[in-house]
Protein backbone atom coordinates (compact mmCIF):
# COMPACT_ATOMS: atom_id res chain seq x y z
CA UNK A 1 0.00 0.00 0.00
CA UNK A 2 1.55 3.29 -1.11
CA UNK A 3 2.27 5.78 1.66
CA UNK A 4 4.11 9.09 1.97
CA UNK A 5 7.85 8.74 2.75
CA UNK A 6 7.83 11.88 4.90
CA UNK A 7 4.66 11.82 6.96
CA UNK A 8 3.52 8.24 6.34
CA UNK A 9 0.03 9.30 5.06
CA UNK A 10 -1.96 6.71 3.13
CA UNK A 11 -1.82 7.56 -0.61
CA UNK A 12 -3.89 4.59 -1.79
CA UNK A 13 -6.73 5.53 -4.13
CA UNK A 14 -5.42 9.01 -4.99
CA UNK A 15 -3.85 10.10 -8.26
CA UNK A 16 -2.02 13.07 -6.76
CA UNK A 17 1.68 13.18 -7.52
CA UNK A 18 2.37 14.93 -4.19
CA UNK A 19 1.29 14.02 -0.68
CA UNK A 20 -1.84 16.07 0.13
CA UNK A 21 -0.63 16.36 3.76
CA UNK A 22 3.06 17.41 3.52
CA UNK A 23 3.69 17.96 -0.20
CA UNK A 24 6.30 15.21 -0.51
CA UNK A 25 6.55 13.87 -4.13
CA UNK A 26 5.17 10.41 -4.50
CA UNK A 27 7.60 7.66 -5.44
CA UNK A 28 5.10 6.16 -7.90
CA UNK A 29 4.18 9.49 -9.57
CA UNK A 30 5.27 8.24 -13.00
CA UNK A 31 2.65 5.46 -13.04
CA UNK A 32 -0.11 8.02 -12.85
CA UNK A 33 0.90 9.52 -16.17
CA UNK A 34 2.40 12.78 -14.91
CA UNK A 35 5.32 12.50 -17.33
CA UNK A 36 7.73 13.75 -14.58
CA UNK A 37 10.86 11.83 -13.68
CA UNK A 38 10.55 9.51 -10.79
CA UNK A 39 11.37 11.21 -7.51
CA UNK A 40 14.22 10.12 -5.32
CA UNK A 41 13.98 6.63 -3.98
CA UNK A 42 14.12 5.48 -0.41
CA UNK A 43 17.84 5.00 -0.81
CA UNK A 44 18.27 8.77 -1.25
CA UNK A 45 16.72 9.60 2.18
CA UNK A 46 17.31 8.57 5.73
CA UNK A 47 14.69 8.85 8.42
CA UNK A 48 16.04 10.32 11.69
CA UNK A 49 13.17 9.98 14.14
CA UNK A 50 10.17 11.77 12.62
CA UNK A 51 12.43 13.72 10.21
CA UNK A 52 13.41 12.50 6.72
CA UNK A 53 16.88 13.80 5.76
CA UNK A 54 18.62 13.46 2.38
CA UNK A 55 21.50 11.04 2.46
CA UNK A 56 23.92 13.59 0.95
CA UNK A 57 23.42 15.86 3.99
CA UNK A 58 24.56 13.05 6.27
CA UNK A 59 27.63 12.50 4.12
CA UNK A 60 28.38 16.24 4.30
CA UNK A 61 28.12 16.23 8.10
CA UNK A 62 30.36 13.17 8.26
CA UNK A 63 32.94 14.91 6.06
CA UNK A 64 32.87 18.06 8.22
CA UNK A 65 33.32 16.06 11.40
CA UNK A 66 36.15 14.05 9.88
CA UNK A 67 37.90 17.23 8.69
CA UNK A 68 37.59 18.80 12.13
CA UNK A 69 39.08 15.73 13.76
CA UNK A 70 42.06 15.78 11.38
CA UNK A 71 42.66 19.50 12.04
CA UNK A 72 42.53 18.95 15.81
CA UNK A 73 44.98 16.07 15.55
CA UNK A 74 47.40 18.18 13.49
CA UNK A 75 47.23 21.07 15.99
CA UNK A 76 47.85 18.81 18.96
CA UNK A 77 50.84 17.11 17.37
CA UNK A 78 52.30 20.28 15.85
CA UNK A 79 52.72 22.02 19.27
CA UNK A 80 56.28 21.64 20.64
CA UNK A 81 56.54 19.43 23.62
CA UNK A 82 57.60 21.33 26.70
CA UNK A 83 60.89 20.07 28.05
CA UNK A 84 60.55 18.89 31.62
CA UNK A 85 62.24 21.09 34.21
CA UNK A 86 64.66 19.54 36.59
CA UNK A 87 64.21 20.80 40.13
CA UNK A 88 67.09 20.45 42.51
CA UNK A 89 65.61 19.15 45.72
CA UNK A 90 68.94 18.74 47.49
CA UNK A 91 68.44 20.14 51.01
CA UNK A 92 70.61 23.15 51.87
CA UNK A 93 72.57 22.91 55.05
CA UNK A 94 74.92 25.39 56.74
CA UNK A 95 78.37 23.91 57.33
CA UNK A 96 79.27 23.80 61.01
CA UNK A 97 81.84 26.38 62.17
CA UNK A 98 85.42 25.31 62.65
CA UNK A 99 86.24 24.40 66.24
CA UNK A 100 87.89 27.20 68.16
CA UNK A 101 86.49 30.01 65.99
CA UNK A 102 83.92 32.55 67.06
CA UNK A 103 80.62 32.30 65.14
CA UNK A 104 80.02 35.18 62.82
CA UNK A 105 77.28 37.56 63.81
CA UNK A 106 74.48 37.53 61.16
CA UNK A 107 74.16 40.73 59.20
CA UNK A 108 77.69 41.94 59.85
CA UNK A 109 80.72 41.63 57.66
CA UNK A 110 84.14 40.62 58.93
CA UNK A 111 85.64 43.44 56.85
CA UNK A 112 86.34 46.49 59.05
CA UNK A 113 84.50 49.63 58.03
CA UNK A 114 86.75 52.51 57.04
CA UNK A 115 85.19 55.89 57.87
CA UNK A 116 84.77 58.16 54.88
CA UNK A 117 86.83 61.34 54.96
CA UNK A 118 86.01 64.16 52.60
CA UNK A 119 89.02 65.33 50.58
CA UNK A 120 88.06 68.92 51.42
CA UNK A 121 87.92 68.34 55.17
CA UNK A 122 90.74 70.03 57.08
CA UNK A 123 93.29 67.60 58.42
CA UNK A 124 93.77 67.57 62.18
CA UNK A 125 96.85 69.19 63.61
CA UNK A 126 99.65 66.70 63.52
CA UNK A 127 101.38 66.12 66.81
CA UNK A 128 105.01 67.26 66.75
CA UNK A 129 107.57 64.54 66.40
CA UNK A 130 110.29 64.27 69.03
CA UNK A 131 112.92 65.43 66.55
CA UNK A 132 110.98 68.47 65.26
CA UNK A 133 112.08 71.13 67.77
CA UNK A 134 110.39 74.02 65.97
CA UNK A 135 107.02 72.24 65.91
CA UNK A 136 107.29 71.45 69.63
CA UNK A 137 107.87 75.12 70.50
CA UNK A 138 104.97 76.28 68.31
CA UNK A 139 102.64 73.68 69.86
CA UNK A 140 103.72 74.78 73.35
CA UNK A 141 102.54 78.38 72.78
CA UNK A 142 99.45 77.20 70.85
CA UNK A 143 98.33 75.28 73.94
CA UNK A 144 98.83 78.41 76.07
CA UNK A 145 96.70 80.52 73.68
CA UNK A 146 93.96 77.85 73.90
CA UNK A 147 94.17 77.90 77.74
CA UNK A 148 95.24 74.24 77.65
CA UNK A 149 97.83 74.80 80.35
CA UNK A 150 97.99 71.16 81.35
CA UNK A 151 99.10 70.12 77.85
CA UNK A 152 101.63 73.00 77.72
CA UNK A 153 102.94 72.01 81.14
CA UNK A 154 103.62 68.44 79.93
CA UNK A 155 105.17 69.76 76.72
CA UNK A 156 107.86 71.68 78.59
CA UNK A 157 106.30 74.11 81.05
CA UNK A 158 107.31 71.83 83.91
CA UNK A 159 110.96 72.21 82.82
CA UNK A 160 111.05 75.99 82.30
CA UNK A 161 108.15 77.31 84.41
CA UNK A 162 109.50 76.68 87.89
CA UNK A 163 108.40 74.23 90.51
CA UNK A 164 104.78 75.41 90.91
CA UNK A 165 102.23 74.72 88.19
CA UNK A 166 99.81 77.21 89.80
CA UNK A 167 102.36 80.05 89.80
CA UNK A 168 103.32 79.29 86.22
CA UNK A 169 99.71 79.45 85.03
CA UNK A 170 99.13 82.67 87.00
CA UNK A 171 102.02 84.27 85.11
CA UNK A 172 99.80 84.32 81.97
CA UNK A 173 96.82 86.04 83.64
CA UNK A 174 97.59 89.36 81.88
CA UNK A 175 98.50 87.72 78.53
CA UNK A 176 95.75 87.89 75.89
CA UNK A 177 97.56 86.26 72.96
CA UNK A 178 101.01 84.99 71.97
CA UNK A 179 102.42 85.01 68.42
CA UNK A 180 105.51 82.92 67.62
CA UNK A 181 107.60 84.04 64.65
CA UNK A 182 111.08 83.71 63.23
CA UNK A 183 111.56 80.13 64.33
CA UNK A 184 115.06 79.12 63.24
CA UNK A 185 116.97 75.91 63.86
CA UNK A 186 120.25 76.45 65.61
CA UNK A 187 121.22 72.78 65.67
CA UNK A 188 119.82 69.34 66.39
CA UNK A 189 117.07 69.83 68.96
CA UNK A 190 117.64 73.57 69.33
CA UNK A 191 115.70 76.55 67.88
CA UNK A 192 115.33 80.28 68.36
CA UNK A 193 112.02 82.11 68.18
CA UNK A 194 110.60 85.61 68.56
CA UNK A 195 107.59 85.82 70.91
CA UNK A 196 105.05 88.67 70.60
CA UNK A 197 102.85 88.63 73.74
CA UNK A 198 99.78 90.89 73.57
CA UNK A 199 98.60 91.92 77.05
CA UNK A 200 95.03 92.32 78.26
CA UNK A 201 95.54 96.15 78.38
CA UNK A 202 96.45 96.19 74.68
CA UNK A 203 100.18 96.57 75.08
CA UNK A 204 102.69 94.17 73.51
CA UNK A 205 105.80 92.57 74.96
CA UNK A 206 108.43 91.06 72.68
CA UNK A 207 110.68 88.21 73.78
CA UNK A 208 113.47 86.26 72.11
CA UNK A 209 114.12 82.74 73.25
CA UNK A 210 116.38 79.82 72.59
CA UNK A 211 114.77 76.45 73.23
CA UNK A 212 116.31 73.01 73.58
CA UNK A 213 114.01 70.09 72.70
CA UNK A 214 114.61 66.42 73.55
CA UNK A 215 112.25 63.47 73.53
CA UNK A 216 109.39 65.57 72.18
CA UNK A 217 109.39 68.21 74.95
CA UNK A 218 111.21 71.45 75.84
CA UNK A 219 113.91 70.61 78.37
CA UNK A 220 115.41 74.09 78.72
CA UNK A 221 114.94 77.66 77.46
CA UNK A 222 116.77 80.97 77.59
CA UNK A 223 114.19 83.75 77.17
CA UNK A 224 114.92 87.52 77.31
CA UNK A 225 112.67 90.51 76.74
CA UNK A 226 113.67 92.84 73.90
Amino acid sequence: MPSCMRCGADLNGTAATFCPHCGMPRQDAAQYGTGRPRPASDDDYVRVGPTLLPRWLLWLLAAVLAGGGVATYMLLHAAPEASPRTVDVTPWTTPPPDPGTDPATPGYSDTPTVPYTSPDAPSPDASPTPDDAGAVVEQFYRDINNKEFGAAWELGGKNIGGASYTDWVAGYDTTANIDVSAVNAEGVGEVTAVIDATQTDGSTKVFRGTYTVSGGEIVSADITER
